[in-house]
């Protein structure tokens, strides 16, 4: 609102609130003995820094990574002591580069948090959307809003970047981006529409990940990949174990298992923290298996932030 009221840019606005805020939270954090950091997908203005102040308030504990890979290596090398990806969007589905990087990397999911994601097609000026000849954006979100491209810009040329923030950098005056409000008005951008997306309920879940045995695992949703023998049958085994355990399975993945054509591994996860009993069972019809988490959706991270 002050900064309609101004010709100062909007970002220096905001970046003066910021600090001021900072102070205070950096002060709060002093008493408690709080010095924890958390990694995500940058810049400022991506929906993934939307979804971490969500959770955190500030910017002050945030660490900002050009890829999600980034994102999990500075946690398994213990540089943050937390990280935040996207695991699924409604539309999308499953983000696979991430979920396969959660089974090779050496960290643990203790939390998930969910986002809605309202997409705007963004400019540097006021612009006609005929005149618009390129559009920007990460391939989710140009994924996400591929109706409203088909029926308003099918003439213009799609580059791929690797965050919707990022696209923001590469616009000139004839290019449009698709971005979040938030870096829109950070970086004092012209809204030629909102809310863009294909679907209205445009949800997305983020892991909040940790390095593996940094604390106790507890929740109520327990996240593992296994793999099975190739014979007839094999995967159903394995889903009998959760059937009659009466344990749903809110979400089941094959994916590749990079060991020749054909062979897959699967990732579930249950809605139970699984039993020692419930596990010996499980071993028994996979191959092998690997719990990657047990979790419950977290609102904010303030008691994990100063109790840890």
């Amino acid at each position: 609102e002050l900064s309609a009221q101004t010709d100062l840019n909007p970002l220096y606005i905001q970046q003066i609130f910021d600090a001021i805020i900072n102070l205070t939270k950096e002060e709060e954090y002093k008493v408690v003995g709080v010095r924890k950091k958390l990694a995500l997908l940058g810049p400022r203005g991506s929906f993934s820094e939307e979804a971490a102040l969500n959770l955190v308030g500030s910017r002050l504990p945030l660490v900002y990574c050009s890829t999600t890979d980034e994102t999990i290596k500075l946690v398994e090398d213990g540089k943050v002591d937390y990280g935040l990806v996207p695991i699924e969007n409604s539309i999308n589905g499953t983000v696979l580069p991430v979920l396969d990087a959660l089974l090779n990397h050496d960290v643990e999911v203790f939390g998930e948090t969910k986002l809605e994601i309202i997409h705007c097609l963004v400019a540097k000026r006021k612009l006609p959307l005929k005149d618009i000849k390129v559009i920007y954006s990460h391939p989710q979100a140009i994924a996400q809003c591929m109706n409203f491209i088909n029926n308003y810009l099918p003439h213009a040329e799609i580059r791929y970047t690797s965050s919707t923030s990022d696209a923001i950098k590469l616009l000139d005056e004839y290019s449009a981006a698709i971005a979040s409000e938030n870096a829109a008005r950070l970086n004092k951008l012209y809204i030629l529409r909102k809310g863009i997306q294909d679907i209205s309920k445009n949800i997305t879940r983020f892991y909040l990940i940790r390095k593996r045995g940094k604390g106790e695992r507890k929740g109520s949703i327990t996240a593992l990949f296994f793999g099975v023998e190739d014979r007839p049958g094999a995967l159903k085994d394995v889903l009998e174990v959760f059937y009659k355990r009466r344990i749903n399975l809110r979400k089941l993945e094959s994916r590749p298992a990079r060991t020749g054509l054909g062979d897959y591994i699967f990732f579930v996860e249950a809605e139970k923290n699984l039993s020692d009993e419930e596990l010996i069972e499980l071993k028994e019809v996979t191959t092998f298996y690997k719990i990657i988490g047990v979790f419950d959706e977290i609102k904010r991270l303030d008691d994990i932030w100063i109790n840890s």
